[in-house]
């Protein structure tokens, strides 16, 4: 028998409609045990949700089901150092839909263990369950020499990725000491096996460090990529392999708090879930564009 774990929402529930949310439309609290929540990615057709949380929790891909609770799916070679992000990728040479797991927080910039692991979820059923079907993916940046850096060059933190074609396209949570609203790009060629993350470019977000800092990425299927901060989304377009030329359309959500990821339900629709902090948070928020 599948075992479930059932979530009651009556007391999380009340109170939420006074809430102001801005441009953010409220779906749900979200159960206890994603208090932490580093990272979410749906599969296209499906409601259901994985979600990751940040350092500090154990080693567990939850498989999030909004009308019935959630499951727990475990590995022996899953090791949560600092899991941050999310992606997911649909193989159409072997039919096969891929799952990633970014374990990439480097707060301090010094970390030498940095992956990505890839999980295969083409038959994942729901219900608790070990993984099989895992690859590590270990790299390293190409521009980085000291670990730690100096302060004024603490640019590889990193809570956001994703994966386009043969590339995974990271986005540095920039922690220089001299914060200048840039996010560093860098690329990983997953048919390397050397998997060094290669600096391509500077993209300029917003210069306030408290609310210009890169969180969680997804892309569309149209290749549209969102990045997450605390209380604006940007969406990427036109960009090429490199990323020399790209678009960038900001949107204000007008609601500031820990947000930590976020994922395409539609090519138009975002959802967004923030951190639980004291009696705020802890929420799933939908975004239209």
């Amino acid at each position: 028998m599948r075992t479930i774990h059932i979530i009651l929402f009556a007391i999380i529930i009340q109170g939420a409609s006074c809430q102001d949310y801005g441009k953010l439309t409220y779906i749900e609290h979200l159960p206890d045990d994603f208090e932490e929540v580093s990272g979410m990615e749906s599969i296209q057709g499906s409601d259901l949700l994985y979600a990751v949380n940040d350092s500090g929790n154990e080693s567990i891909l939850y498989l999030y089901d909004l009308e019935l609770g959630y499951y727990e799916l475990t590995s022996p070679l899953l090791e949560n150092h600092d899991w941050e992000d999310l992606s997911t990728y649909f193989d159409p040479t072997t039919g096969k839909t891929f799952l990633y797991i970014g374990d990439l927080g480097n707060n301090n910039n010094k970390r030498k263990d940095l992956s990505i692991y890839e999980i295969d979820i083409t038959d994942i059923n729901t219900e608790d369950q070990n993984l099989d079907h895992i690859r590590k993916i270990p790299f390293t940046y190409s521009n980085q020499k000291n670990f730690p850096p100096k302060k004024k060059k603490r640019i590889f933190d990193c809570e956001a990725f994703i994966r386009i074609d043969q590339y995974f396209y990271l986005f540095s949570k920039n922690r220089s000491k001299d914060f200048n609203g840039k996010t560093q790009v860098y690329r990983i060629n997953i048919n390397d096996l050397s998997h060094t993350a290669e600096y391509l470019t500077d993209i300029e977000i917003c210069n306030d460090s408290k609310d210009c800092l890169i969180t969680s990425a997804d892309v569309n299927s149209q290749g549209e990529i969102a990045l997450l901060t605390s209380d604006k989304v940007f969406i990427l377009t036109n960009y090429d392999a490199d990323f020399s030329k790209y678009d960038l359309e900001r949107h204000l959500l007008n609601h500031y708090s820990q947000k930590e990821s976020i994922v395409y339900k539609t090519d138009e629709i975002l959802w967004i879930s923030d951190e639980q902090t004291k009696k705020t948070g802890g929420n799933l928020y939908q975004l239209k564009l």
